[in-house]
Protein backbone atom coordinates (compact mmCIF):
# COMPACT_ATOMS: atom_id res chain seq x y z
CA UNK A 1 0.00 0.00 0.00
CA UNK A 2 0.99 3.35 -0.76
CA UNK A 3 4.87 3.97 -1.07
CA UNK A 4 6.24 1.15 0.15
CA UNK A 5 3.98 -0.54 -1.87
CA UNK A 6 4.90 1.38 -4.73
CA UNK A 7 8.95 0.40 -3.90
CA UNK A 8 7.76 -3.35 -3.64
CA UNK A 9 6.11 -3.74 -6.71
CA UNK A 10 8.60 -2.16 -8.72
CA UNK A 11 11.27 -4.27 -7.28
CA UNK A 12 9.65 -7.45 -8.27
CA UNK A 13 8.79 -5.96 -11.98
CA UNK A 14 12.48 -5.31 -11.89
CA UNK A 15 13.20 -9.34 -11.36
CA UNK A 16 10.56 -9.77 -14.38
CA UNK A 17 7.58 -10.43 -12.03
CA UNK A 18 4.42 -9.48 -13.09
CA UNK A 19 1.33 -8.40 -10.37
CA UNK A 20 -1.66 -10.87 -11.21
CA UNK A 21 0.23 -12.77 -13.43
CA UNK A 22 3.40 -13.80 -11.57
CA UNK A 23 2.69 -13.10 -7.97
CA UNK A 24 -0.11 -11.98 -5.57
CA UNK A 25 -0.15 -10.09 -2.80
CA UNK A 26 -0.99 -10.40 0.88
CA UNK A 27 -0.92 -9.07 4.51
CA UNK A 28 -0.08 -10.93 7.49
CA UNK A 29 -3.61 -9.35 8.55
CA UNK A 30 -7.01 -8.97 6.29
CA UNK A 31 -7.30 -4.88 8.04
CA UNK A 32 -5.01 -2.21 8.59
CA UNK A 33 -4.86 -1.46 11.94
CA UNK A 34 -5.71 1.84 13.28
CA UNK A 35 -3.17 4.65 12.63
CA UNK A 36 -1.23 2.08 9.90
CA UNK A 37 0.22 0.35 13.45
CA UNK A 38 2.49 -3.43 13.78
CA UNK A 39 -1.28 -5.65 14.33
CA UNK A 40 -1.23 -7.18 18.26
CA UNK A 41 -0.71 -10.81 18.56
CA UNK A 42 -4.57 -11.29 18.82
CA UNK A 43 -4.98 -9.64 15.56
CA UNK A 44 -2.77 -11.43 13.90
CA UNK A 45 -4.02 -15.01 15.41
CA UNK A 46 -7.61 -13.88 14.00
CA UNK A 47 -6.33 -13.50 10.70
CA UNK A 48 -4.04 -16.47 10.31
CA UNK A 49 -6.19 -19.17 9.32
CA UNK A 50 -7.40 -17.16 6.45
CA UNK A 51 -3.80 -16.48 5.41
CA UNK A 52 -2.93 -20.00 5.35
CA UNK A 53 -5.86 -21.37 3.70
CA UNK A 54 -5.00 -18.39 1.01
CA UNK A 55 -1.25 -20.26 0.67
CA UNK A 56 -2.68 -23.84 0.56
CA UNK A 57 -5.20 -22.86 -1.85
CA UNK A 58 -2.57 -20.86 -4.08
CA UNK A 59 0.22 -23.16 -3.26
CA UNK A 60 2.84 -21.02 -4.49
CA UNK A 61 6.67 -21.93 -4.68
CA UNK A 62 8.04 -19.30 -2.91
CA UNK A 63 6.74 -16.57 -0.29
CA UNK A 64 8.64 -13.05 0.34
CA UNK A 65 8.63 -12.33 3.56
CA UNK A 66 8.56 -8.28 3.65
CA UNK A 67 8.80 -7.10 7.25
CA UNK A 68 9.67 -8.17 10.67
CA UNK A 69 5.82 -8.57 11.19
CA UNK A 70 5.96 -11.23 8.36
CA UNK A 71 8.83 -12.60 9.04
CA UNK A 72 8.76 -13.45 12.96
CA UNK A 73 5.14 -15.01 11.88
CA UNK A 74 6.84 -17.03 9.75
CA UNK A 75 9.91 -17.77 11.56
CA UNK A 76 9.33 -17.23 15.08
CA UNK A 77 11.52 -14.13 17.19
CA UNK A 78 14.88 -12.54 16.61
CA UNK A 79 16.10 -9.99 14.84
CA UNK A 80 15.25 -9.64 10.78
CA UNK A 81 19.19 -9.99 10.09
CA UNK A 82 19.05 -13.09 12.03
CA UNK A 83 16.39 -14.53 10.45
CA UNK A 84 17.88 -13.78 7.04
CA UNK A 85 20.38 -15.64 7.78
CA UNK A 86 18.93 -18.87 9.24
CA UNK A 87 16.16 -18.92 6.14
CA UNK A 88 19.51 -18.64 3.72
CA UNK A 89 21.51 -21.18 5.84
CA UNK A 90 18.42 -23.88 6.06
CA UNK A 91 17.58 -23.21 1.85
CA UNK A 92 14.92 -20.61 2.25
CA UNK A 93 12.95 -23.33 4.27
CA UNK A 94 10.85 -22.69 7.60
CA UNK A 95 11.86 -24.22 10.58
CA UNK A 96 7.80 -25.20 11.40
CA UNK A 97 8.25 -25.27 15.30
CA UNK A 98 9.43 -21.40 14.97
CA UNK A 99 6.51 -20.38 13.06
CA UNK A 100 2.75 -19.58 14.38
CA UNK A 101 0.59 -22.55 14.64
CA UNK A 102 -1.36 -21.78 12.17
CA UNK A 103 0.96 -21.73 9.37
CA UNK A 104 3.06 -25.30 10.49
CA UNK A 105 0.85 -27.66 8.50
CA UNK A 106 1.51 -25.45 5.52
CA UNK A 107 5.19 -25.37 6.04
CA UNK A 108 5.58 -29.22 7.10
CA UNK A 109 4.80 -30.69 3.90
CA UNK A 110 6.92 -31.54 0.97
CA UNK A 111 5.54 -29.10 -1.10
CA UNK A 112 6.33 -26.20 1.46
CA UNK A 113 6.91 -22.82 -0.58
CA UNK A 114 10.90 -21.23 -0.08
CA UNK A 115 10.96 -18.20 2.32
CA UNK A 116 12.74 -15.13 1.54
CA UNK A 117 13.00 -12.11 4.01
CA UNK A 118 13.51 -8.65 3.27
CA UNK A 119 13.02 -5.77 5.08
CA UNK A 120 9.82 -3.88 5.13
CA UNK A 121 10.02 -1.26 2.06
CA UNK A 122 8.55 1.81 3.72
CA UNK A 123 10.94 4.96 3.30
CA UNK A 124 11.60 4.96 6.99
CA UNK A 125 12.59 1.34 7.17
CA UNK A 126 14.04 1.04 3.76
CA UNK A 127 16.81 3.71 4.43
CA UNK A 128 18.19 2.72 7.68
CA UNK A 129 21.45 1.47 8.05
CA UNK A 130 21.58 -2.64 8.63
CA UNK A 131 23.66 -4.48 11.08
CA UNK A 132 26.54 -4.53 8.57
CA UNK A 133 26.44 -0.58 7.89
CA UNK A 134 24.87 -1.33 4.06
CA UNK A 135 21.85 0.25 4.04
CA UNK A 136 18.30 -2.12 4.15
CA UNK A 137 17.43 -1.23 0.81
CA UNK A 138 20.68 -3.54 -0.15
CA UNK A 139 19.31 -6.92 1.82
CA UNK A 140 16.12 -6.31 0.37
CA UNK A 141 17.43 -6.11 -3.27
CA UNK A 142 19.57 -9.72 -2.23
CA UNK A 143 16.59 -10.94 -1.08
CA UNK A 144 14.71 -10.26 -4.61
CA UNK A 145 17.48 -11.48 -6.45
CA UNK A 146 17.62 -14.82 -4.63
CA UNK A 147 14.49 -14.99 -4.89
CA UNK A 148 14.67 -14.59 -8.80
CA UNK A 149 17.28 -17.06 -8.91
CA UNK A 150 15.68 -20.00 -7.16
CA UNK A 151 12.46 -19.43 -9.06
CA UNK A 152 14.38 -20.29 -12.32
CA UNK A 153 16.01 -22.99 -11.59
CA UNK A 154 12.87 -24.40 -10.18
CA UNK A 155 10.76 -23.95 -12.61
CA UNK A 156 12.59 -22.12 -15.69
CA UNK A 157 9.98 -19.62 -15.28
CA UNK A 158 7.74 -17.46 -12.86
CA UNK A 159 4.27 -18.42 -13.25
CA UNK A 160 3.93 -20.18 -10.24
CA UNK A 161 5.27 -17.56 -8.02
CA UNK A 162 3.63 -15.71 -5.04
CA UNK A 163 4.89 -13.43 -2.69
Amino acid sequence: VGRAGRTLHRLLEEQGFHRGFDYGCANIVRCRPPENRKPSAEEVAQCLPYLAETIRSARPLAILLVGGTAVSVFCGSGSLASQIARLRANGHRSEPGFCHPDLRTVLETDAAPNLFAMPHTSPLAWNRPGPDGRKWSEWGKEAMVSMALALKKRGGGFDAAWG
